[in-house]
């Protein structure tokens, strides 16, 4: 049964307990400022009071902490925070079995209780991000953290949360807290369903062109094999020291030929290996693999994989490095398919971070390249992603001139699949420029084609879009269930920048009906993932809305500073016309005017 909702006068207190081995004291120092944060501002207008429980402060005066009054702090705990990085803990005497480490038998002990209780404590688990030179040799201590990553997330039990820095533990932990906080005093403790695994497919051209290779590299392999077990089977008689020579030459040559073929199929194997977990939802042993896939290799075909993957999941920074080495391999100045595909993912992953210029360069440098080459299929991609850049800064004759170029190419080609995606973005062009009507029958030519073709991301993306066009059109209803439509889809596929852009729409849908706790709900959840994958001009949106729900709760100041946040970062990313927009809030906000 369900613990009863606090009542509106009495003071909730929630015990946080964290847990972490040794490497991670500036996040635990930034947890209790989180939890003072909290307590300063959010935690007083919802009667709540949070207090940080921390191993330190259970320790015996004599340095060893009494089992009992160990259990006693972790059986209390309302919410119960695990964060780990590359250090497993060391074994203490007292621990109990069958824990290896007291960190290891603090999540045990709150996941025992929320098995047997089905209601508390709320667990989360957060991960710092490891290099993924570090998952190659992980060592003692790190191999015991990625065994235990691996085994959380196909148990199911609970969903892990990654983070880069401090800056970052910060920030999800604000949403987590307050979460827990509304769950906890509306006594909403039903059991929470077990963490799907969520499925990250990569392009099946890739795989099978990994396949073929793979193939070819486990040939080769044995025919070396063959030969060298020739070689030394030879008779040596009594050979010239000519002969002598040559053969222990050609003896080495081959040797060194079979370490690097075995080398390359190890590589290509992990690669296979790390695309099938990615496949059935196991993305950290995906991630594990295709880092030691990745180790010093020169094969493009598994650094495309791998890039592939760390782009779906939201790893920029690692997908770039990727694409730097792929650069270096296949020649930055170079005029082949290779460089220009791998400017073009350069271009993709700048315009994610809303570094609109540089993409744009390395989008025209990559377009050179490939009409110079004839490569139409290619051509057909820059172009449109010069349009979404286009559109972005509102240049929108120039967008709809790169769509037409890419709709010309697909229909050539018979490309349905872009066709679809180009139906797509023309529609989009036409809703900024208010022209429902034509923007819904591009968005339906497209889920027409979706639908045909089995295509869920892009059905996902158009329900999206649909929910857009009837939302303009007040029809807030029919626009929540294209909106839960698309998310259903992004959460299944894994899909984080959508997952995040359907929170934020349905944000709007809640904040326009006046449900504005609902509302908020969904854009800190936007806002989170926006800034776990750095997406600026997402961030900058949700700052945008957060900024009416402040306003519609007479939180004036606080709706200038979220404004005068949106405003800065749609500069940053050459937005003009937002710019404009938000300025025109702010300046109304300063006239002590309406905004609606």
């Amino acid at each position: 049964m369900a613990k009863r909702a606090a009542s509106k006068s009495e003071k909730r207190t929630i015990r946080v307990f964290i847990a972490s081995p040794g490497d991670l004291a500036v996040e635990r120092r930034a947890f209790k400022e989180v939890i003072d944060e909290l307590n300063g501002d959010f935690a007083e207008g919802a009667k709540v009071e949070f207090v940080a429980v921390c191993w330190e402060d259970t320790i015996s005066p004599v340095g060893r902490r009494p089992q009992s009054e160990f259990n006693e702090a972790v059986n209390k705990c309302d919410v119960f925070i695990l964060a780990m990085f590359k250090r497993w803990g060391q074994k203490v005497p007292d621990i109990t079995p069958p824990a290896t480490s007291y960190t290891e038998e603090e999540f045990n002990l709150a996941l025992k209780r929320w098995n047997e209780t089905q209601q508390e404590p709320i667990i989360h688990v957060l991960f710092k991000k490891i290099d993924a030179a570090f998952l190659v040799d992980p060592g003692v201590q790190l191999k015991k953290v990625l065994k235990f990553k691996k085994k959380l997330e196909r148990s199911g039990q609970a969903l892990t949360i990654p983070f880069e820095d401090e800056a970052a533990f910060r920030q999800q932990l604000h949403p987590l807290l307050k979460d827990a906080a509304h769950r906890i005093m509306d006594g909403d403790r039903e059991p929470a369903p077990p963490v799907a695994l969520r499925s990250v497919p990569l392009p099946e051209e890739r795989l099978r062109e990994l396949e073929a290779e793979l193939s070819a590299a486990q040939k080769l392999r044995e025919k070396l094999e063959a030969e060298l077990l020739k070689l030394k089977q030879r008779p040596v008689g009594k050979q010239a020291p000519k002969a002598t020579a040559q053969r222990v030459k050609q003896t080495t040559r081959t040797q060194t030929k079979l370490v690097l073929a075995k080398r390359e199929q190890t590589s290509l194997q992990l690669a296979e290996n790390a695309a099938k977990a990615a496949l059935e939802g196991r993305v950290e042993e995906a991630r594990q693999d295709f880092a030691k896939a990745t180790d010093g290799t020169t094969n493009l075909r598994v650094l495309y994989l791998a890039y592939d993957f760390y782009e779906r999941t939201g790893d920029l920074a690692t997908a770039e490095e990727l694409l730097e080495r792929w650069l270096a391999i296949s020649g930055r100045d170079a005029e082949t398919a290779e460089t220009a595909a791998a400017l073009g993912n350069l271009g993709l992953i700048y315009r994610t971070r809303g570094e609109l210029g540089r993409a744009e360069e390395m989008l025209q440098k990559a377009l050179v390249i490939q009409e110079k080459l004839g490569l139409q299929e290619y051509m057909a991609n820059q172009y449109g992603n010069l349009g979404l850049i286009y559109r972005t800064r509102g240049e929108l004759d120039r967008a709809e001139e790169m769509y037409r170029k890419v709709l010309a190419i697909c229909e050539k080609l018979g490309r349905q699949e872009s066709i679809a995606t180009t139906y797509g973005n023309l529609g989009l062009i036409y809703q900024d420029r208010g022209e429902l009507d034509r923007a819904e029958e591009m968005h339906l030519k497209s889920l027409a084609i979706e639908k045909k073709l089995g295509r869920q991301e892009g059905m996902a993306a158009d329900y999206g879009n649909l929910g857009l066009i009837y939302q303009t059109r007040g029809e807030l209803d029919r626009a929540e269930e294209m909106y839960q439509k698309s998310l259903a889809i992004q959460e299944k596929l894994g899909l984080q920048e959508g997952v995040a852009s359907q929170y934020g729409n349905l944000g709007v849908i809640y904040q326009t009906r006046g449900e504005l706790d609902r509302a908020e709900e969904m854009l800190q959840k936007a806002l989170a993932i926006q800034e776990k994958l750095g997406l600026q001009e997402g961030m900058a949106n949700q700052y945008a809305n957060l900024g009416l729900v402040a306003k519609d709760r007479g939180e004036l100041e606080r709706a200038r500073e979220l404004w005068m946040k949106a405003r800065d970062l749609y500069a940053k990313i050459g937005m003009p016309h937002r710019v404009k927009q938000m300025q025109g809030l702010l300046d109304v906000l300063s006239q002590g005017g309406a905004t609606e």
